[in-house]
């Protein structure tokens, strides 16, 4: 008999906070999924935003073979294959609950309950959290059934509820958030039977964490409480209200810029900490550093017959060729994904590179950068003006200092790596310029630019 499977995507979740000496939330029920998994704790995923992320995920496919690595963002084309509709084919009954921005770019089309979506900003403390128990306990899914969980808390911006907004749960307000989806995570388990229930657990993207120590004492410049109640309003605002709301949000934008500068230019600060400090993973032209591409990757439950940590690299797109060799089922053609099976079991497998490329801008305003990301090294390319960007992950963690001067041999190998993978658009999707307004109105309130 097939499991059931709990897929859980908890967003903007960074590895380094999920696992790892760096973490100082409180998440006893993560652990316990760890404890009794299998992690693997150098997993990346294709590209650091949502939409093409998780396109990228459900179809085993880089976002630029199904459309999705375009200049400017598109839906999920519904004449693409993936993985859901393998499992529909397979005779699983599949749901889920995932935020209105992932139905607006067609990525729940093929789930088949009617409530598989919520506002953007509803909290899992503001009703979610108690909707996703209720459905575990009403028995309402007909067996076997694949329930995928997009939790959008750890999304910026971040507001932590009381009861978990202090140095008990974690330094800083993204790590105490942790603590509270935990929370949530230990209420949806008592609901789960593990004997018979696949568990993966996994983020679409990391984030950025505007905190650093120095000697002259902790810098922490994550947004006030006031700008983020601020930035949740969103289209609630009447219409008549809106002007005034534009002008009090650049007042406040203005400000905090303001303190930001004075702040940081009192200091002399690392390549690192100027970065986490001011860039934005929802900006233009980020350089997918490892804070925004690095993703947890746990398995647990079923058929689970040993537990370990994996410290190997392995990509966004091997998860559901993975859960495929799981459950039996077949696998999509034509896939850039594989199954970790193999990897699971213990056969040494090479370790394949992961390409990468920066998100969609909605102003259209910076050149596209795409590239290669092995255990060691990580190589990035501006596809406009052809700069070119070499980091050592083993002795430049932070990705400091760019040494394709230094190290020509290892760039031209990873360039040769990257025209093998042969970048072209597959699949192009088109979207109607009013549709396309509405998806970019949307995508501004949640902080994108």
């Amino acid at each position: 008999m097939k499991p059931n499977i709990l897929f859980l995507v908890i967003d903007s979740l960074r590895s380094d906070k999920c696992y790892g000496e760096s973490k100082t939330s409180v998440t006893p029920n993560i652990d316990f999924l760890i404890q009794n998994g299998i992690y693997f704790n150098q997993a990346v995923c294709s590209v650091a935003a949502t939409i093409p992320s998780i396109s990228s995920l459900f179809t085993a496919c880089y976002p630029f073979r199904i459309g999705m690595g375009n200049d400017s963002y598109q839906k999920f084309g519904n004449l693409i294959k993936n993985y859901i509709q393998i499992l529909k084919e397979n005779n699983y009954n599949v749901y889920a609950t995932a935020p209105n921005v992932a139905s607006k770019f067609g990525l729940l089309s093929d789930f088949t309950n009617e409530d598989s979506t919520y506002d953007n900003y509803e909290s899992m403390f503001a009703g979610l959290g108690n909707k996703i128990v209720k459905k575990l306990q009403s028995n309402a899914f007909q067996k076997p059934w694949f329930f995928y969980v997009h939790i959008f808390d750890l999304h910026t911006p971040v507001i932590v509820p009381p009861e978990f907004n202090n140095k008990n749960f974690g330094k800083s307000q993204y790590e105490r958030m942790i603590s509270a989806i935990d929370h949530w995570i230990g209420k949806i388990l008592q609901e789960i039977d593990l004997d018979n229930t696949l568990i993966i657990l996994t983020a679409d993207h990391g984030e950025y964490i505007p905190i650093i120590n120095k000697k002259e004492g902790e810098i922490n410049l994550e947004p006030s409480l006031t700008e983020k109640y601020f930035w949740k309003l969103g289209n609630k605002i009447p219409k008549d209200l809106r002007p005034l709301k534009k002008k009090f949000g650049l007042i406040l934008r203005n400000s905090r810029q303001k303190i930001k500068s004075l702040k940081i230019n009192e200091l002399n600060l690392s390549n690192y900490e100027r970065r986490v400090l001011l860039d934005s993973r929802m900006g233009t032209g980020h350089r997918l550093y490892d804070d925004l591409i690095r993703v947890p990757l746990l398995f647990c439950g079923w058929n689970i017959k040993h537990k370990s940590t994996i410290t190997k690299q392995v990509r966004e797109i091997d998860i559901f060729p993975t859960i495929a060799d799981f459950i039996g089922i077949s696998q999509l053609e034509n896939i850039d994904g594989m199954s970790l099976m193999s990897i699971i079991d213990g056969i040494e497998n090479e370790e394949l590179p992961a390409y990468i490329e920066s998100p969609p801008s909605i102003q259209h305003s910076s050149n596209k950068v795409i590239g290669i990301r092995t255990p060691n090294y990580k190589y990035l390319r501006d596809t406009e003006s052809k700069n070119i960007e070499l980091y050592d992950l083993l002795n430049d963690p932070f990705e400091e200092n760019n040494i394709t001067e230094i190290r020509k041999d290892i760039a031209e190998k990873m360039e040769n790596i990257l025209t093998s993978v042969g970048r072209h658009q597959s699949h192009p999707t088109n979207i109607e310029q009013a549709e396309r307004e509405k998806i970019e109105k949307i995508l501004k309130k949640l902080g994108y630019t």
